[in-house]
């Protein structure tokens, strides 16, 4: 699918869908599991207006809650490392469904924004792969990076349900520019 604009291509997408199987066990998994996250209610939430006045409409939709430990770029105190972990459901309070988990593995802010790159941070390109139908509850959430260089990033996030399970998981690549 192409959206064109004015005579141009703006956005492509490519879908490929599938069932999910909800009573699938996993063969094989990595041993770390879900993030180590701070429980929610010590966690930082999210406002519809980041530093700077820029709006984050999102979260009139999503109650975010960051982990203290990935949110000193919030207090002006960037942690220095492609990372971001937090917890995250509808407002409404309505469960989470696979279709919303396309939403979710990019709901946290960049993780840019730990290397004190507090600004728009453009995707140029997005994977999300939906593992799973998510439990009710919170999902816990984490960004990470392996490399910033010249303006671009990567991410790869993961969305673990409050069973526990891995149900989605995303990886791109976005844009964040130095202040000069």
């Amino acid at each position: 699918m192409t959206l064109v604009q004015e005579g141009e291509a703006r956005l492509e997408a490519l879908v490929t869908a599938g069932r999910i199987d909800p009573e699938a066990a996993p063969g094989w998994r990595r041993a770390s599991g879900p993030p180590e996250l701070a429980p929610v209610e010590e966690c930082l939430p999210g406002r519809p207006e980041l530093p700077g006045g820029v709006p984050a409409k999102l979260l009139n939709h999503l109650d975010l809650r960051l982990d203290p430990s990935t949110s000193g770029w919030f207090a002006g105190h960037p942690g220095g490392r492609l990372e971001m972990r937090g917890w995250v459901r509808f407002t409404d309070g309505r469960d989470a469904d696979p279709l919303a988990l396309l939403q979710m593995v990019d709901a946290l802010p960049p993780a840019s924004f730990e290397l004190g790159l507090a600004s728009w941070a453009p995707t140029v390109e997005l994977t999300v792969y939906v593992r799973g139908i998510p439990a009710p509850g919170w999902l816990a959430c984490v960004v990470r990076g392996q490399l910033w260089q010249g303006g671009w990033f990567d991410e790869e996030a993961e969305v673990w349900d409050s069973a526990g399970r891995l149900v989605a998981q995303s990886r791109q690549i976005a844009g964040a520019r130095a202040a000069s």
